[in-house]
């Protein structure tokens, strides 16, 4: 029988049981995705337009195609879990999701508002619409849930 996947092995916080092989492994399309996006939103974002619909909206789509991919990996890896690592992880992402779709919907209205261009004139946007973004706010969020939920078994 094999071992119960633990959320140590792949959380980067100094823990020993960290192992980066399976970290790539449960969180190798994440990366993809994540690349793919930057790569259509800043480095290829004048090629892009020059496109037609069809390859602009593949373009738009491919990352979360690969996010998909993502989530698989996710979930299989969640499954592998014992009950009590299993129920601290989801709780986590859970409140990771949700924390990370309230703070960007919450940007945006403020950006809409005209909040940032009051405090900081001049600057015309301040989005956090990208995969990047997302990912590192659930990132931290995650952090944040995870010692949240966990402290509660110590």
């Amino acid at each position: 029988m094999e071992k119960p996947n633990i959320p140590d092995e792949i959380f980067l916080g100094g823990s020993k049981a960290y192992a980066w092989r399976t970290d790539w492994r449960v969180n190798g399309w994440l990366m993809v995705a994540v690349l793919m996006s930057g790569a259509g939103d800043f480095f290829f974002a004048d090629q892009v337009r020059h496109l037609n619909v069809a390859g602009r909206t593949l373009i738009v789509l491919a990352p979360f195609f690969v996010l998909l991919c993502w989530m698989r990996n996710l979930a299989r890896w969640i499954r592998g879990m014992d009950e009590l690592h299993r129920r601290i992880t989801l709780a986590a992402v859970l409140f990771a999701v949700s924390a990370t779709f309230f703070f960007v919907m919450l940007w945006h209205r403020l950006e809409v508002a005209g909040f940032f261009e009051a405090i900081c004139p001049g600057r015309r946007s301040w989005d956090i619409g990208t995969l990047g973004h997302g990912f590192l706010l659930m990132t931290l969020f995650y952090i944040v849930g995870h010692t949240l939920f966990n402290r509660r078994y110590q």
